[in-house]
């Protein structure tokens, strides 16, 4: 079975049709690249098997399981946080324990109250009882194969740096599908 497939999706957006009646699937192991001039769709396209945009009509099918991952063309303008937390948060809800520890291990830095080591001893606990340690060792993995700093803050990197910290987002989840608009903007040559 396809990892996706859209069958005869069509898609207008301002009256205007972008897809009619397009069929596509996307099998395991394959690479595929979109080309196409500005304002053709591609961009909707990736969303649409992204699962963030709808169709008038057609369906798009997943396999059972899938994690499907998208990293857009443009860096969002509204990010803020570490880099740490911002690659923990493509795991989702289940990622929370990972970061209430490492933001209550920042917070033992300045302050060593009872309580807050009660907290910790805690933390500790729900971090053995649910993979804790292994989501941060992949987190930290991830980044450190992007190398950049897992505690510096997003909104002062470059543009280079960014791109680079939303893509350890996308590949911490390990997706078995990866949609990649405009995968080099920001880069530098060496960095591409």
């Amino acid at each position: 079975m396809a990892l996706i497939s859209l069958q005869e999706i069509s898609l207008s957006l301002g009256g205007t049709m972008l897809f009619d009646q397009i069929s596509l699937q996307l099998e395991s192991g394959e690479r595929v690249a979109l080309l196409g001039r500005n304002g053709a769709g591609k961009t909707t396209l990736m969303k649409t098997m992204a699962g963030q945009t709808g169709v008038d009509k057609g369906k798009v099918i997943y396999q059972n399981g899938i994690h499907v991952t998208h990293l857009p063309q443009e860096v969002p303008v509204d990010l803020t946080g570490n880099v740490f937390d911002i690659v923990l948060s493509g795991l989702g809800q289940r990622a929370q324990i990972v970061a209430d520890y490492h933001h209550l291990n920042h917070r033992l830095q300045s302050d060593h109250s009872p309580a807050l080591l009660r907290q910790l001893d805690q933390l500790q606990a729900k971090m053995d009882q649910s993979n804790g340690w292994e989501i941060d060792r992949q987190v930290e993995q991830v980044i450190l194969q992007m190398k950049v700093d897992a505690e510096a803050c997003f909104e002062h990197l470059s543009g280079g740096q960014k791109r680079r910290v939303l893509l350890a987002k996308a590949l911490v989840l390990k997706p078995e599908v990866l949609l990649l608009d405009e995968p080099t903007n920001h880069l530098d040559i060496d960095s591409i």
